[in-house]
């Protein structure tokens, strides 16, 4: 029985365009593992630890732009896929959560492995299909944009299995994705209303899909503003943004007030952006016009603006903008910020061992071409702040969904490349969460991978916001024996950049000095308040 039902369920699975298959071996769910051994165009993936095997299947979901599954046992097993559904949730990856439990006559009676898996991941799934006996899995609603859940009632396995049933059958066509719906007309109008309304923009772009890079840059030169360019846009390095370009990553909306650009309307393309500014922005509650074009509905602001939920290619191939905007009014920001990005050069040159200047350092030296995952907190942040902007064909990529250090690791080996160097920049304490992650290693066809973990001995992103020591998590471990555990070869910079070997497989551990650190930050905070000092001198002398 419990065969018949399993084949059931991934034919279903199959029927959608799901051919990768991430799956923890466990007793309950053995019947996939039986299945799926038989079926030979099916790839899969065994993993010994649920949390991290779905951030894998997620990062290969988010690689490959189709469904993955991951299967599990019952328990705590599946709850151990909440974290990866949550960030697949707010990122819009198709993942398909399959977790086994027993027969429903168990639930409620707090037998052993018995939980309540139906809806166990809430408002975090498209939808949860039950399957008890021969019930048929329906999947044909699945929009393939959320993840989704089926939990499969199996009775205990009996013993060596040996599946003799149906074959699987595979699509000789992939079943396309269900094409995300949006009205042309209304979100132009959206736009074009914003547009009309605004004098000083701000034009804000973080998380593109690849395909959608080109319409985008032809808008951002048509409507002729100021604009910043987060790491993770993939456009930061484009030559013909730079003109418009906002490079310096602190204090936007004072700088730019300095300047006498008063910022009145803010269109955010893309994700929800990771700099400061977005922050700032939601504690102005209206007092500014925020405006986005975004393939997911959420407006990342507690209070009401407009979000054009759109395929931003598809949109953009069909819309022209009713206004371009005259740059003479932003010249002076534009001016007095390349200023601040020359001084920032010579203080990454006066403290090299500082944090923020090695990520500089770091980032100059990779190969072109490669592909680099930032990890959340400060990798990030300090990436944005200090990576070079010469065109290197850099592909920058994050999980943004909900901004955590959860899976990580697994994350980024899912994303990896063949054709391109793989590198991943991570905190220490982000590395250390998701250390169950390098069990994907083997199943990574990319040759070349590169870890490099930031350690500063603990959770510093809040050393400048708290005073309390309790909130480091300090430690003194270095991250030689995971990288020997793993097989991977190991270097250790503790005296600045060295120069990058062509090794296959690496960790390199970074270990930034405090004291460096700390005066670099106080500096670059001296020149801030220097340069806006100035700024504003400089406008009232106008005056």
């Amino acid at each position: 029985m419990n065969a018949s039902i399993t084949c059931n369920v991934l034919q279903s699975a199959l029927n959608c365009g799901v051919t990768e298959f991430v799956v923890c071996p466990a007793g309950r769910n053995a019947s996939f593992i039986e299945v799926l051994r038989c079926k030979q165009r099916i790839k899969t993936y065994y993993w010994p630890e649920e949390r991290s095997a779905a951030f894998f299947a997620l990062g290969l979901s988010r690689r490959k732009r189709r469904p993955v599954a991951v299967i599990v046992t019952s328990g705590t097993a599946a709850g151990e896929l909440l974290p990866a559904a949550m960030e697949a949730y707010y990122s819009g990856v198709p993942l398909l959560l399959i977790t086994a439990d027993r027969p429903l006559r168990f639930r409620g009676s707090g037998a052993p492995q018995t939980a309540e898996q139906v809806n166990l991941f809430g408002p975090y799934v498209q939808f949860c299909v039950d399957i008890d006996d021969h019930q048929g899995c329906d999947l044909s609603k699945w929009t393939q944009q959320l993840p989704a859940h089926i939990n499969v009632c199996l009775e205990e396995p009996q013993g060596e299995l040996a599946y003799s049933g149906k074959p699987l059958e595979m699509n000789t066509v992939q079943l396309q994705t269900h094409k995300r719906q949006f009205d042309q007309n209304q979100i132009a109008n959206i736009i074009d209303h914003f547009l009309s309304q605004i004098e000083r923009p701000l034009v804000i772009v973080s998380t593109l899909p690849n395909h959608a890079k080109a319409q985008v840059t032809e808008l951002l030169l048509k409507l002729n503003a100021p604009v910043y360019l987060e790491g993770v846009s993939g456009l930061r390095e484009n030559p013909s943004l730079q003109v418009l370009r906002i490079k310096n990553t602190e204090s936007m909306l004072e700088f730019a007030e300095s300047s006498d650009y008063a910022i009145d309307g803010v269109l955010r393309i893309g994700g929800i952006p990771t700099n400061r500014i977005w922050r700032d922005i939601e504690n102005l509650n209206n007092k500014i016009k925020v405006c986005s074009l975004s393939e997911l509905s959420f407006s990342g602001l507690s209070w009401n603006s407009n979000v054009g939920c759109a395929d931003i290619e598809k949109f953009l191939q069909k819309y022209q903008p009713i206004r371009s905007f005259d740059l003479k009014n932003a010249e002076e920001w534009l001016k007095n910020d390349d200023k601040f990005f020359k001084k920032l050069q010579d203080l990454y040159k006066e403290e090299p061992l500082a944090e923020p200047s090695l990520i500089h350092a770091l980032a100059n030296a990779m190969p072109k071409n490669s592909h680099v995952y930032l990890g959340n907190s400060l990798p990030i942040r300090e990436w944005d702040l200090s990576a070079g902007i010469q065109e290197r064909g850099l592909q920058v990529t994050a999980s943004r969904g909900l901004n955590g250090i959860d899976g990580q690791i697994a994350t980024f080996l899912g994303l990896c490349q063949s054709d391109r160097d793989n590198w991943a920049i991570l905190g220490d304490l982000t590395t250390l969460y998701d250390m169950a992650g390098f069990w994907a290693l083997p199943f990574v066809e990319a040759p070349n991978v590169s870890v490099a973990v930031i350690n500063n001995g603990g959770g510093k992103i809040f050393e400048r916001m708290f005073f309390h020591p309790e909130m480091l998590n300090s430690h003194g471990l270095s991250f030689e024996p995971l990288a020997k555990m793993w097989g991977l070869s190991y270097e250790c910079w503790g005296n600045g950049l060295k120069a990058l070997e062509n090794a296959k497989r690496q960790l390199i551990e970074i270990i930034p000095d405090d004291a460096s650190t700390k005066r670099f930050w106080d500096k670059m905070g001296c020149m801030k308040q220097a340069h806006l000092a100035c700024a504003r001198s400089q406008i009232e002398s106008v005056f």
